[in-house]
């Protein structure tokens, strides 16, 4: 007879995967976008780390923790001009995105195979690496550019982008939403709120509909338009992780222009990367305020 399944007794990759495997492997019937086809070449990866991992008693959270520092310290290291920092950066923040994939494989083993919740907390420490990783990144390569052209506005851009990936406007909404829940009691339960808190991540409340089911109740809750959805591949381009691959091609680039010495001369590629985002960053924050405004406006 089999010994049951437990961190000590773990079944091969296959079976482990589908026990506790999450985007990208959940089948033909997934909506076929970037994200998720680069997420079942990730799984590939990250569930090995994961089978390693587990023996080792460390927890989901726990291993959230470790991805997130590993996260930070290869961000600081992209303002480090020199090849070996810019390759360990790249090294290190691929790492941080593979361990945010075995944080969730483990909180789902803890959930299904050791009957514990990591409860709400592992998700939104999960939420936490997602954005302040990418405004550190954007910080070291503002600095790194600045250092090599002396042009300030290069600070001004990462600013920007800083500014938008720690979510200000977003921040401020939800304080005015709380807020309303707090002081408004009538309005705890009603379809108002449910469309304004379904809403908030982009999307329009009036076009939310709480009484479908499926795709048809999330049709209003995305963004909308092509730039702007979090389900388009531009989308997941300008956050965590596509914001780790842009930036490892950029570095990759510069390396490659300034082969042979080992400071990375060329910001060729880090700069036009960054004045893009900053751009583009700049756009999204426009918008996340009138966003803000109407969701608002559907609470008064």
């Amino acid at each position: 007879m089999a010994a049951p399944i437990s961190r000590k007794h773990l079944p091969p990759i296959a079976e482990l995967s589908a026990i506790c495997g999450g985007e990208g492997t959940r089948g033909g019937d997934e909506p076929r976008d970037l994200r998720r086809l680069y997420a079942r070449g990730v799984r590939k990866l990250s569930i090995r780390i994961t089978r390693a991992l587990l023996p080792t008693g460390i927890s989901a959270n726990q291993t959230t923790v470790l991805g997130i520092l590993i996260g930070l310290a290869g961000a600081g290291l992209l303002a480090v001009d020199e090849f070996w920092a810019q390759v360990a950066a790249i090294l290190l923040l691929q790492l941080s995105f593979v361990l945010d994939f075995c944080d969730g494989e483990i909180a789902r083993f803890e959930r299904d195979i050791e009957d514990v919740s990591g409860g709400a907390g592992g998700a939104y420490l999960d939420w936490v690496g997602h954005y302040y990783i990418p405004a550190l990144m954007a910080g070291a390569l503002g600095w790194a550019v600045f250092s090599d052209t002396g042009d300030w506005w290069w600070l001004a851009a990462a600013l920007v982008v800083i500014l938008s990936l720690v979510r200000v406007p977003y921040s401020a909404r939800d304080h005015i939403m709380w807020g309303v829940y707090r002081d408004r009691p009538d309005l705890r339960n009603s379809e108002a709120m449910v469309r304004a808190a379904l809403a908030r991540m982009g999307g329009d409340p009036s076009a939310v509909n709480p009484e479908a089911s499926g795709p048809e109740a999330m049709a209003g809750v995305g963004g909308r338009g092509w730039l702007w959805s979090r389900y388009t591949n531009f989308g997941q381009l300008i956050v965590f992780p596509g914001f780790i691959n842009l930036v490892a091609v950029a570095v990759i680039i510069d390396i490659l222009l300034s082969w042979g010495d080992s400071t990375v001369e060329s910001v060729v590629a880090r700069a036009t990367l960054l004045g893009l985002l900053g751009a583009v960053h700049l756009l999204h924050q426009v918008r996340a305020i009138a966003q803000g405004f109407r969701i608002t406006r559907a609470l008064e």
